[in-house]
């Protein structure tokens, strides 16, 4: 069985639905968890282990913004997750986080490092790792930044870049890089004089889904 979460709302809850065939038809959402940003890691013995943004977190200063990364385990795949603790996988503000597993077995996690009050966002690409999967490092933040560039050597600069997911191959090898962007290029049309500030948002016929091959350089 295939699962997916979802969000009913802006703010959660987070919910699961299941499908028998291959993404084909998809049963009733469930909620699963009071939480939002569902980053889901479906582990062998059927367990998920849910990557969530919890909100209103003491972050440890410096800080821009009070949202943090943490994780709750669910054990089956027809029930809910366990309560939330809200406690910290890394002192760093964060929210999207998307977690994978790469080829050597270590554990990857990618996120929006810079969410909501802080701005500009420029820099917004985060990534944590870890060898198990509960100690993780400290973030590097800039990991990947709001510059799309493309195939013929141009490039364009946006406001944001959030949302993160890893595809991989079969082996575990990272394959591209899946993202939201928004705000293309930047600046355009703002009357606030504020360019630049990540602050401008246009609406959904402004935010796009990006797609960006990863190296495929010899080790």
């Amino acid at each position: 069985m295939d699962p997916s979460f979802t969000i009913s709302g802006p703010t959660g809850p987070i919910e699961r639905m299941i499908s028998s065939d291959e993404g084909k038809t998809w049963g009733n959402p469930k909620t699963v968890s009071p939480r939002q940003n569902p980053g889901p890691l479906m582990m062998k013995d059927g367990s998920t282990y849910l990557f969530y943004r919890a909100d209103g977190l003491d972050i440890p200063l410096p800080t821009c913004s009070n949202e943090g990364i943490s994780v709750t385990h669910c054990p089956s795949d027809d029930g809910p997750c366990n309560p939330p603790n809200d406690m910290l996988i890394f002192g760093h503000t964060g929210e999207d986080p998307s977690v994978f597993v790469d080829h050597r077995g270590n554990y990857h996690m990618l996120f929006n490092a810079l969410p909501y009050k802080c701005v500009p966002k420029f820099e917004q690409g985060g990534h944590a790792w870890s060898a198990d999967g509960f100690n993780w490092s400290d973030p590097r933040i800039g990991a990947f930044d709001t510059t799309v560039k493309f195939t013929d050597g141009t490039d364009m600069k946006c406001e944001r870049r959030e949302r993160p997911q890893m595809v991989t191959g079969k082996d575990g090898r990272p394959v591209a890089l899946v993202s939201a962007v928004t705000g293309c290029p930047k600046g355009l049309g703002d009357p606030s004089g504020s360019v630049g500030d990540g602050k401008l948002y246009r609406g959904a016929d402004d935010s796009f889904t990006l797609v960006q091959k990863m190296s495929t350089a010899a080790e």
